[in-house]
């Protein structure tokens, strides 16, 4: 009996510190748990991605380096290099049952100092991957060849695209972590909106509050204390 009497206060209190912590802290709580929630049910319910990178060069014709035609060219091939008319000159065939146009399968990308194009192929698989990256390869170079007496540049292979040996997206650690700060950042707005009531409400809470004089603080004439006698 000692003992349930010692616990009964002590759980009093915890629970009385647990139900205001919950009443000042409830939303901001419940915005972090959600976005790490969020970020997990993603991480583990969306669909996996592959990603196999392959590249190619660009030189001019004649003097077989680089140069500013060269960077100019590998710009523009960089655009062309994803549309369904420059990947038909791929010798290389595409993935089959991709869903999806191929801009969703083939990303290229350039860089304004080198005439060096990367392309990125993503599929479901390893496989469809590095095929969607080297069927894009192979058609720029074709491109380019065909092109080559109007340019004046050559596209060369430089590498092609491996199967990758893991996954790309989706990432456990890095959805958890964005999924956290979305629900950390929406958890920091409504604290500052929630402060911002409060401290309205306590605004108006002194103005009903009566003075230290013990007059209460009511807008209107104040009382003289003479009363007038009509004649």
């Amino acid at each position: 009996m000692r003992r349930a009497g010692r616990v009964g206060p002590a759980a009093r209190r915890l629970r009385g510190w647990v139900t205001a912590t919950v009443r000042r802290f409830g939303l901001p709580i419940a915005f972090v748990l959600a976005g790490f929630l969020g970020g997990l049910g993603y991480a583990v319910f969306a669909p996996t991605t592959y990603t196999a990178t392959a590249f190619v060069l660009v030189v001019e014709a004649r003097q077989g380096q680089s140069g500013p035609a060269a960077v100019s060219f590998a710009q523009a091939f960089g655009r062309l290099a994803p549309l369904p008319e420059t990947l038909a000159y791929s010798s290389l065939p595409l993935p089959d049952g991709e869903n999806g146009s191929t801009r969703e399968h083939i990303q290229a990308s350039t860089s304004p100092d080198t005439p060096l194009i990367k392309l990125a192929g993503s599929g479901r698989t390893a496989g469809d991957a590095a095929a969607f990256a080297n069927a894009a390869a192979d058609a720029l170079v074709r491109y380019g060849t065909s092109h080559r007496s109007d340019t004046g540049v050559r596209v060369a292979l430089m590498t092609l695209a491996e199967p990758p040996a893991a996954p790309s997206s989706p990432n456990l650690p890095l959805g958890v972590a964005v999924g956290t700060a979305s629900g950390i950042l929406l958890a920091g707005l409504a604290a500052a909106v929630m402060s911002g009531r409060r401290e309205r409400a306590g605004r108006r809470e002194r103005g009903r509050v009566p003075s230290a004089g013990g007059t209460a603080a009511i807008p209107g004439p104040v009382p003289t204390g003479r009363v007038e006698v009509g004649s």
